[in-house]
């Protein structure tokens, strides 16, 4: 019999993972993780966030010949990666130029003076669909209004579906619905752009890639491998996290972080949460912290600049001292506590936000006290996503599972989410949920799973 192995590509903001998958043993038999080799490009403004995607081509490139030097027999590759970027290209399939990521905020600039709209409002606006900034639509759009769009660019499309094109030796990228939503202006209703609103801004259609469904073969690499096309690393870290779609809400803490929750419909969204597409059927309801582990990062970075300031050398390890600082007794609580809102790179719908901390005595005021009311303020934000979810049945849910690095490094940030939803939290096998979806969804697209629904059969959990 033959093996059933196939590969998960994860192209992540900061690292790069690929996997392989062995359906019969519910297992990753091999895995490997790199630091995005990708540097920025030159930046003219400090809002710009771009990254190479050749040089993300040949990472890719790298990590399937070792996958494949490890385990040539391979039914398939999957992809997923971050969302809501863009990749211009020529007629001939190539990049022109870089890669403008979802943290890219040129859409988030104003129109004209004060009190003009940001670009993404404007285009909102035009088409009466919701697009913030970061996301493809409105990224392109600024372009488009300060003539930036490369002269030989025909399209453009995700980084992931970038590199699935150019792994399955095409010139055309295609692209599934999870993808095409993070790009914006996307009908649930048809399961496609909604190509006549988009025109009303200003933008060709022709532009915008071919929508297909989930886990369509888009070709095969040079050793005869089938490619099938990418979904959103939100919608991958779902599949490759959740047992049983219906019952559970998926709670996500790494770069950014993401509440999330499969339903069959949802006919009213609350504005403060996105519906995005789910392979195979239904949708997620997503709640999503831009700053998510930033927020960590950035009290780490406030302490090391201190302790570099005192002692004149930067610290080796600043987490474990923050680790040291959790373990004691939090000064003040309920009204006395010290509280941070970790909205410090603003929201979707409301950019302009920013984090603050409040509520400061002269007891609370400690190095512990900050480190737990930063934790406490990343977890009250994505809990705060679960009222919104109410009216869609969010009180049927009955487990919790988490994913990200951040709740696996950190059992205080675990046990502050526990208390805020009042359920065990469970931590999936497997570091690299998205990679594993990815590679379920190359199973899907094979035959070798019957559906998406029955994709969590090939998952094991285990408690936190």
């Amino acid at each position: 019999m033959e093996p059933m192995i196939t590969a998960g590509l994860d192209i992540g903001t900061t690292s790069i993972s690929g996997l392989l998958y062995d359906l019969e043993k519910r297992t990753i038999l091999h895995s490997l993780t790199e630091a995005q080799a990708s540097l920025p490009f030159s930046l003219n403004q400090e809002w710009e966030q771009l990254q190479d995607p050749e040089l993300i081509m040949k990472q890719v490139e790298r990590i399937v010949e070792r996958l494949l030097a490890h385990q040539p027999e391979v039914t398939g590759i999957g992809l997923t990666g971050q969302m809501h970027g863009i990749v211009y290209l020529d007629k001939s399939g190539r990049a022109i130029g870089p890669l403008y990521t979802w943290q890219d905020g040129r859409a988030g600039q104003l129109t004209g003076g004060a009190g003009s709209p940001t670009y993404a409002q404007q285009f909102s606006d035009l088409t009466g669909y919701t697009v913030a900034p970061g996301f493809g639509l409105a990224t392109h759009y600024y372009n488009v209004c300060r003539q930036l769009v490369p002269e030989r660019a025909v399209g453009f499309c995700t980084i992931a579906d970038y590199i699935a094109m150019r792994l399955a030796n095409g010139d055309i990228p295609l692209i599934d619905a999870t993808q095409a939503a993070g790009i914006g202006g996307f009908s649930l209703r048809t399961g496609d752009f909604d190509r006549t609103a988009i025109h009303l801004a200003g933008i060709e259609p022709a532009f915008l890639p071919q929508v297909v469904s989930s886990g369509t073969a888009i070709g095969s690499t040079s050793q005869g491998i089938p490619v099938y096309t990418s979904f959103g690393d939100n919608q991958a870290s779902f599949l490759g996290s959740v047992p049983q779609l219906g019952d559970s809400l998926l709670l996500n803490i790494g770069t950014g972080s993401q509440l999330s929750a499969w339903v069959p419909v949802c006919d009213n969204a609350p504005s403060a949460m996105e519906v995005r597409p789910f392979p195979g059927g239904g949708v997620l309801m997503v709640g999503a912290a831009l700053s998510g582990g930033k927020s960590y990062a950035l009290l780490e970075g406030f302490f090391r600049q201190v302790i570099t300031a005192y002692t004149g050398e930067a610290p080796a390890d600043v987490y474990s001292l923050m680790s040291r600082l959790l373990s004691e007794q939090v000064p003040g609580s309920g009204s006395t506590a010290l509280t941070v809102n970790t909205q410090f790179l603003g929201t979707r719908t409301a950019p302009e936000k920013r984090g603050s901390v409040k509520g400061i005595t002269l007891e609370n005021f400690t190095p512990g006290g900050l480190a737990h009311a930063f934790l406490q303020g990343m977890v009250d934000e994505l809990h705060g996503f679960l009222t919104e979810m109410e009216p869609q049945g969010a009180n049927t849910f009955t487990r919790l599972i988490g994913s990200g690095n951040a709740l696996r490094t950190n059992p205080v940030l675990c046990a502050k989410a526990e208390a805020a939803f009042g359920l065990s939290l469970e931590l999936g096998e497997h570091a690299e949920e998205a990679a594993v979806g990815a590679a379920l969804c190359a199973a899907v697209g094979s035959g070798e799973i019957t559906s998406f629904s029955e994709a969590g059969a090939y998952l094991r959990a285990e408690p936190s």
